[in-house]
């Protein structure tokens, strides 16, 4: 008997229609013989009646600055309110189940509102639930402080808590259901065609997820890190296999993958003696230190309050990711641009692979021109 963590997000729960392929899948699990927790996010996005973003967009219509603490309580409604549809429906099949908060979980986070750090979890409670047969339906992106506050774990946080119960249980497999059929190899809406990869390793997916892939947030891959726990993202609607991460995966023509931000800016400075653009790097690796210039990639809404003197490029930053022995190097990549007429307003370092600016309305044509060059060397 196997113990499988099955987490399914907010537009797999946000209809009934929806949620009984939800329950057909834990069900399948069930009928296997195999212990089941589910972790759940909230139903549907902003504008449906129990979406997080409802709730807090309500919250703000009584004060433009609610308190952190309040935000985090009645952030934490939704998933609530999934856990118990879910749980009950369960139970009315003949199956089971217990709804389950952060807390009861045992999910102690550093207390940080809304973006909480898990530190630890107390399984016992969820032990006694399995143990029983019973199916534990925990709400995700939820845990609770020294002080028993609810705090809720940010972007990414069902899946946060759906890694972190799979390590902390010892998990047989951690599967995240979702609406796509896995982790393209680049973005499928700039590449119809890009293939879904059957397994990826964590250092090359969680420099993609920090540098634009969307599927997973960054946050939910560091923490498999953390609890050393690979995990599957899946489609709720379909039976594909899906993609593995945690394990060193397939490279097609020597790339894990590509990632694409838009609509940034690139700010440089001639010098940066004070490394005040550091402050501004949209993560740890968009900062360049050059004789000549140093340069940053930043968020739009940050370039009223980059220093004095700082010339600012409109550009989209294309990322890298390829396996050692590939061949493939950034002057093969530069290359490959050169050949196509795009022009490089920057680059930047990244471990495993490279990051280049280029003008916004060239993004698409240059993700595509590196999908098709053959760039592993001779």
């Amino acid at each position: 008997m196997a113990l499988i963590i099955k987490k399914f997000g907010g537009t797999s729960v946000s209809t009934k229609e929806r949620r009984q392929q939800v329950l057909e899948k834990i069900i399948k699990e069930k009928e296997t013989g195999n212990d089941v927790v589910v972790v759940v996010s909230a139903m549907g996005r902003r504008g449906d009646p129990y979406a997080t973003d409802t709730f807090l967009d309500m919250l703000k219509e009584v004060s433009p600055r609610p308190a952190a603490r309040t935000k985090d309580l009645l952030a934490g409604c939704g998933e609530i309110i999934s856990a118990c549809m879910v749980a009950e429906d369960l139970a009315a099949k003949g199956y089971p189940a217990v709804p389950v908060t952060g807390l009861q979980a045992g999910i102690r986070t550093d207390g940080n509102f809304t973006k909480g750090i898990v530190q630890a979890v107390d399984t016992a409670y969820l032990k006694e639930i399995i143990a029983k047969g019973a199916v534990a339906v925990v709400t995700g992106f939820q845990g609770y402080s020294e002080s028993f506050d609810l705090v809720t774990l940010g972007r990414g946080g069902s899946d946060i808590t759906a890694i972190a119960l799979g390590g902390a249980l010892g998990a047989d497999e951690v599967e995240i259901y979702t609406d796509v059929p896995g982790i393209a190899f680049t973005d499928p809406r700039l590449i119809p065609s890009a293939p879904f990869l059957s397994s990826i390793d964590f250092s090359p997916m969680y420099i993609l997820a920090e540098t634009g892939a969307k599927v997973i947030h960054p946050r939910a891959v560091s923490t498999a890190i953390k609890f050393n726990r690979p995990f599957w993202v899946r489609s709720t609607f379909s039976d594909d296999a899906g993609t593995l991460i945690g394990e060193k995966g397939e490279a097609p023509g020597g790339l894990y993958g590509m990632a694409l931000m838009n609509n940034m800016i690139m700010a440089s400075l001639p010098e940066d003696p004070q490394e005040e653009l550091k402050l501004f790097s949209c993560n740890e690796w968009f900062y360049r230190s050059h004789p000549q210039r140093t340069s940053v990639i930043a968020e739009p809404d940050q370039a009223e309050g980059l220093p004095e003197g700082c010339q600012i490029k409109e550009v989209g930053v294309i990322t890298l990711q390829w396996a050692a022995d590939s061949g493939i190097s950034p002057q093969l990549v530069a290359a490959a641009l050169d050949a196509h007429g795009i022009i490089r307003e920057g680059y930047f370092e990244v471990p495993g692979g490279g990051a280049w600016a280029v003008a916004p309305h060239k993004a698409k044509e240059a993700i595509l021109a590196l999908y098709r060059a053959p760039l592993q060397k001779a």
